[in-house]
């Protein structure tokens, strides 16, 4: 039987805990398709599994990876769009959260691999789940406000400045926060209208000043911790904090007792999880579609930080 290279994890812990193995190539059985890898996406969730810190861990051993892009090598019987040779994005949330795709090959249901435009390179559509999670995040989480200036924590992270380029193209104004002022330089590289080093600068007295004391509609926050409460001073009128992550941990006031502390703007906090979109396919689908058209568009390039071989 072929065998194909592959990273699995059997414990958790730094990058020593990737061990490379040879498994088993993967057969297409009725309605999937076989994606020979391009490239592969390496994405902070990767490393939150990889370090034993994600809520929804995989069982051991596991083999990592939840974004390729490639081409179709062979198809299974019943396939009807796809064609070998085609190329395709495959993201972990089409095939039911279960990793496998820090491989040479994945074989996938044939609806799970997204046929790409021409025009968008491998390297840039693994960035497609975090411009799919920033359209879901403002259209879906944010829902109810109709902002006029967004706050992006980290905006020159993935997701952070994927929430950048959506804003950007849907003319709203855009504002962004990162810790040093060379990332500074790569968010207003990007289109943001205003970038806060926040490791000079207070954010708040910032923020405020430059909105003229309005604040920001909305408020993209994956850190939560002591930063939590300030974000709540930050807030327009009838604006809202949208928590997608908390890694600085959990916020260390009593978060009612703060909103009231802020009630004459009349606060909103929404937590979200893409996990809610598990059994929610069309939205999810809608905001990859999306995606794949704002990245072939050329309107947006992914901020890749670094390759690897």
């Amino acid at each position: 039987q072929a065998t194909m290279k592959a990273i699995q994890i059997s414990r958790t812990g730094g990058p020593e805990v990737l061990d490379p193995v040879e498994l088993p190539t993967p057969v297409p059985g009725p309605g999937e398709v076989l994606v020979k890898a391009d490239a592969i996406g390496v994405n902070y969730f990767d490393t939150m599994i990889r370090t034993g810190r994600y809520r929804w861990m995989p069982k051991l051993p596991f083999v990592l990876g939840n974004e390729m892009s490639g081409h179709v090598a062979a198809l299974g019987s019943g396939v009807t769009k796809l064609k070998v040779g085609q190329t395709v994005f495959v993201a972990g949330y089409e095939i039911g959260n279960r990793g496998g795709l820090y491989a040479e090959y994945a074989a996938v249901p044939e609806k799970a691999a997204w046929p790409l435009p021409d025009n968008l390179g491998a390297d840039a559509a693994t960035a497609l789940t975090n411009y799919q999670l920033a359209i879901i995040l403002m259209r879906h989480a944010a829902r109810g406000v109709e902002p006029k200036t967004i706050l992006v924590y980290g905006a020159a992270g993935g997701v952070g400045s994927a929430l950048i380029d959506i804003g950007r193209v849907s003319g709203i104004a855009t504002i962004g926060t990162a810790g040093s002022a060379e990332k500074c330089k790569e968010i207003l590289a990007r289109g943001a209208d205003f970038a806060i080093d926040y490791t000079k600068e207070n954010v708040v007295d910032t923020l405020m000043s430059q909105t003229k004391g309005r604040g920001a509609d909305i408020i993209f926050d994956h850190v939560a911790g002591k930063a939590f409460a300030e974000g709540l001073k930050m807030i327009a009128p009838l604006g809202m904090i949208v928590s997608y992550a908390v890694l600085g941990g959990m916020p260390e006031g009593d978060l009612f007792k703060d909103m009231r502390a802020n009630i004459e703007k009349s606060p909103a906090v929404r937590c979200f999880t893409m996990h809610t979109y598990d059994h929610m396919e069309e939205p999810r689908r809608d905001a990859m579609a999306r995606a794949v058209e704002l990245l072939g568009s050329g309107k947006a390039k992914p901020a890749i930080a670094t390759r690897f071989p």
